[in-house]
């Protein structure tokens, strides 16, 4: 097969889905000496790969970062590059694939649905009219869809009763091999680095409405003001959208030198900076999948998150999962873990054996099944 792959939507500071695109095509040319490969990218993104790719895959710059410019290279230039390619499948690995087909084949990967079930917690864009019917458009006109969940798999079902089944690939992406137990110098010298106060208790991810912040620093000011603990409140990651209110409330006289925004940490410096931390609190309304507690768990450290989506397919009999609107039981929880070493010692055992199972190359294999499955759909329909 010619399989070629559309990366353009690297932003230059990697979330779980920039993660995802790169374990890909890094994974792919672990496993997969035999098919062709082009990967189509933005030109800021000319030298991620480093030389680490086999001679059986290519790269092509067909875009710059701009949304705007990226979205013309989507629907314009892609196609025409990937037809004169003479591509056998194109995968559009995030949520939104090309209007204009060509004679391909086309994987679409849809990450989570909760522009659709959640909209007050994205963007404008995002919960635009036009956006959804993209996404809505995109998933009709996939030969195959490939979801992180089983949570999202029934979400798309939800809003497109009418799609074939057998069309959603639960295709669960790995954790890197980055993350795993680290030695105490080495965490020292990143926390001091970086200045985190400790012992802290520790978020990461964009500061965004879905992640359910305001519960989480509401739950930690109560224990703060009952002399439960004495850990500080770190929240690792980007400023998103609609954090304002988070940001007073971090603010308050209670709260005062405990809670600490450091902003978006870098890759290498993130299994430290989870490893140095006595707690992990994921507290999300929605996820797809959810990288981070399972990195915190890689790194053996307990997690607190919610009985939500993909957080219990995930997460479930390794964590400490409470309903996303129960502050009390937020903070009973945060508060369990922190004090019962017993329990600690328990949650960090089963979390460092429920990480192992999620596995890049796995994902990869996946992958390459969904390709071929699509390949497959082509055939029956000519030998019909």
């Amino acid at each position: 097969m010619r399989i070629a792959i559309d990366i353009t939507a690297l932003l230059p500071q990697t979330t779980g889905v920039d993660n995802y695109l790169i374990q890909l095509v890094l994974n792919l040319a672990k496993i997969d000496q035999r098919n062709e490969y082009k990967i189509f990218h933005n030109h800021e993104n000319r030298g991620i790969f480093g030389g680490r790719l086999p001679r059986n895959f290519s790269l092509t710059a067909v875009s710059l970062r701009p949304r705007p410019i990226r979205l013309f290279a989507q629907q314009v230039i892609l196609p025409i590059a990937t037809c004169r390619w003479k591509a056998d499948v194109v995968h559009s690995p995030s949520f939104i694939m090309p209007y204009i087909r060509g004679p391909a084949r086309h994987v679409l990967t849809v990450h989570d649905m909760t522009s659709f079930s959640h909209p007050h917690c994205h963007i404008a864009l995002r919960r635009s009219l036009l956006y959804r019917r993209m996404v809505l458009a995109s998933l009709r006109r996939a030969d195959v869809v490939a979801v992180p969940s089983k949570a999202t798999r029934q979400a798309i079902l939800e809003f497109l009763p009418d799609l074939q089944p057998d069309r959603i690939h639960v295709t669960v992406p790995g954790i890197g091999e980055e993350f795993r137990l680290c030695d105490s110098t080495s965490v020292q010298e990143v926390v001091t680095r970086l200045t985190l106060p400790q012992p802290y208790i520790l978020y990461v991810g964009t500061l965004e409405p879905r992640k359910n912040l305001p519960a989480l620093v509401e739950s930690y000011r109560r224990l703060v003001e009952a002399g439960a603990i004495k850990e500080h409140l770190v929240l690792a990651g980007k400023l998103g959208w609609g954090y304002e209110a988070l940001l007073k409330q971090v603010h308050a006289p209670a709260l005062r030198g405990k809670v600490h925004l450091v902003g978006y940490v870098d890759q290498q410096d993130l299994p430290a900076v989870y490893a140095g931390a006595r707690l992990f609190v994921y507290p999300s309304l929605h996820e797809g999948f959810g990288f981070p507690p399972l990195e915190a768990m890689a790194c053996g450290v307990p997690v607190v998150s919610t009985l939500s989506s993909s957080l219990v397919e995930n997460l479930e009999g390794a964590a400490e999962l409470v309903a996303p609107d129960d502050i009390v039981a937020l903070a009973d929880a945060i508060r369990r873990l922190l004090t019962n070493d017993a329990l600690r010692a328990k949650r960090r055992m089963q979390g460092l054996e429920q990480a192992s199972h999620y596995r890049w190359d796995q994902t990869a294999r996946e992958t390459l099944k969904s390709y071929q499955t699509a390949m497959e759909i082509e055939r029956r329909r000519g030998n019909g």
